[in-house]
């Protein structure tokens, strides 16, 4: 059972629709359900809202929990909005 959503930061999140308008293959670090930290060359082509919690979807149709992302593009996500 996944853990409680805790939003992330609001400017981290208007990087993340950044990355994906300039279509770019970057660096992505998160934490898979094993808590296993996991990096991915890929593009992120969307950030979408479902059921209350934020997900980026990759371009090899990875889809990441955004408070399971450690960093995209060397930026890492550090703050909460809340």
């Amino acid at each position: 059972m996944e853990k409680k959503y805790h939003p992330i930061n609001c400017n981290y999140y208007d990087e993340l629709v950044l990355l994906v308008m300039r279509k770019k293959h970057c660096e992505i670090i998160y934490l898979n359900e094993a808590n296993e930290q996991i990096t991915e060359l890929a593009m992120i082509t969307d950030v979408f809202t479902k059921e209350k919690a934020e997900y980026i979807k990759l371009s090899n149709n990875q889809i990441i929990r955004l408070d399971r992302l450690i960093s995209a593009d060397g930026k890492e996500n550090k703050l909460s909005c809340s």
